[in-house]
């Protein structure tokens, strides 16, 4: 062999072993509050970037604003930046957040402790409801409630309808939402269709809605009644989040006193030998063809037989047929499992979104 086809041969083995030695990190507990609920879903690195994923849902009544661009996340000497986005989720809505940190010298990639400083969520509740005076529609008409200023835009009387088109601004503080409900609004002047149903008015900007008009000869008019909404916003402190590597170590104190150490083994890892998983998985299957109890027999196999790893874990539960069945069969194996912290990687085998969420809940009280 030359030593050119050596080189390049060295070349290709060392950028291999570069890729596949990538740190895996242990997802963050999901975060609840009384407002919103946050899940993580994913938290790798590359040679250029740290990638963390989240979902966000919005479980209470107000507005949830999030502003991806004040999240950084921190590694040893150095700090990184995420691309920038804004999101607003209305009552029930859900968002996957998906952040990548680009790596800035003298950062490196495939830190075993990240620092992640979720900032930029703001939550929004109504603080004042105006009750403005009547609003007479006709070309041109403007009027001003509060913060809001409301114009007719356009304004055409036909045969047969009346066409108006109404432009809702809110000049309020930096820190306040304007919110228009116009489900609450009544329209006077013949039989009325609203066209949009209100929404959410940041400071100096504004909402236009339509209004179709069968007339009955009165005035037309619009009362907001309570349609017209002010939003406190405040601002929503996390902390900061620490993500670990699966390798992390904590740093342990030096005892000056005492110098004698007593050698801890090493139990992370340890698995059932190949005879034993091969019996497990036939015994499964042999109470599966008779009707019988699978995961009680496992349960009692690995009470005598254990531990378990997570790899075997993963390995067992294909052999279930029904999602229910694997993730009792998850939740049994925990108490027998050798390397916990990986425990999350069996969230993603599950079929079913709700056994996924009831095995994440299950790990978090754990």
């Amino acid at each position: 062999m030359s030593r050119k086809s050596f080189l390049i041969i060295s070349s290709l083995i060392i950028t291999q072993l570069s890729f596949s030695q990538n740190a895996t990190y242990i997802l963050p507990k999901s975060i609840e509050s009384e407002n919103f609920n946050i899940r993580f879903d994913k938290v790798s690195s590359s040679t250029s970037s740290y990638f963390i994923n989240y979902k966000i849902e919005n479980t209470a009544n107000g507005i949830l604003l999030i502003d991806r661009k004040k999240s950084s996340l921190e590694v040893t000497d150095g700090e990184l930046y995420p691309t920038s986005d804004q999101y607003v989720l209305k009552p029930g809505d859900s968002k996957t957040v998906y952040n990548q940190f680009r790596i800035k010298a003298p950062a490196k990639a495939n830190s075993d402790l990240l620092k992640l400083n979720l900032k930029g969520i703001r939550y929004a509740s109504i603080s004042n409801t105006l009750k403005p005076e009547k609003f007479i529609l006709k070309d041109g008409a403007i009027q001003t409630f509060g913060d809001f200023q409301i114009k007719v835009m356009e304004y055409n009387v036909y045969s047969d309808r009346i066409y108006a088109s109404v432009k809702c601004t809110y000049n309020g503080k930096q820190e306040e939402l304007g919110k228009v409900e116009l489900p609450l609004i009544t329209v006077n002047g013949g039989e009325a269709e609203v066209v949009k149903k209100g929404d959410v008015i940041f400071p100096g900007k504004s909402y236009t809605f339509s209004i179709n008009i069968s007339p009955n000869g009165e005035e037309t008019s619009i009362e907001f009644n309570k349609a017209l909404k002010v939003m406190a916003v405040a601002k929503i402190d996390l902390g900061q989040i620490i993500i670990k590597s699966t390798s992390y170590v904590e740093p342990v104190a030096v005892d000056t006193v005492n110098t004698k150490s007593e050698t801890k083994k090493d139990t992370t890892g340890i698995a059932l030998s190949f005879a034993n998983l091969q019996s497990l998985k036939k015994d499964i299957e042999t109470e599966m063809n008779t009707g019988g109890k699978p995961v009680e027999m496992a349960n009692e196999f690995l009470m005598e037989n254990g531990p378990i790893n997570v790899a075997q874990i993963i390995e067992i539960i294909a052999r279930f047929n029904l999602d229910g069945t694997r993730l009792k069969f998850a939740k049994m194996a925990y108490q027998y499992t050798s390397d916990k912290n990986k425990y999350h990687m069996i969230v993603g085998k599950l079929a079913y979104t709700k056994n996924k969420q009831a095995l994440e809940e299950f790990l978090e009280n754990q």
